[in-house]
């Protein structure tokens, strides 16, 4: 009984990671100071769209279509004190297998950060 158990391990595992290597997705990482992610993804052969959302400091991933082209919109809830945190507008089209790892980051804006931190002087 052991044996049989041992063979078929051997014959299924590798189809069973063959098959998790072939997924074709796109991979989400939000490094932004600027709250919950919010993804918005569209088939634009279907138009089907799909909402997802991503808290700091996690991931997502999610599997898409290989050879079709896909449009992703990045919004966020706030903009923290001197920090920018720009939406993103995307088209993309991965072939089967692929994985894109795309990062979420804010940008310190120097201006902001300036006028935010100046004290101002008494008359």
């Amino acid at each position: 009984m052991k044996r049989r158990l041992v063979l078929a391990l051997f014959f299924v595992l590798p189809l069973l990671l063959s098959a998790c290597a072939n997924k074709t997705m796109l991979r989400f990482s939000n490094e932004t100071d600027c709250g919950t992610a919010s993804i918005s993804l569209t088939n634009m052969k279907t138009g089907h769209i799909r909402d997802y959302k991503v808290d700091q400091n996690k991931e997502i991933e999610i599997e898409v279509d290989p050879n079709i082209e896909y449009h992703y919109e990045v919004t966020y809830p706030r903009q923290p004190n001197y920090v920018v945190c720009d939406a993103k507008k995307v088209t993309t089209m991965l072939t089967k297998g692929k994985a894109v790892n795309i990062s979420l980051e804010s940008v310190v804006d120097p201006a902001l950060e300036q006028s935010l931190t100046q004290t101002p002087v008494a008359p």
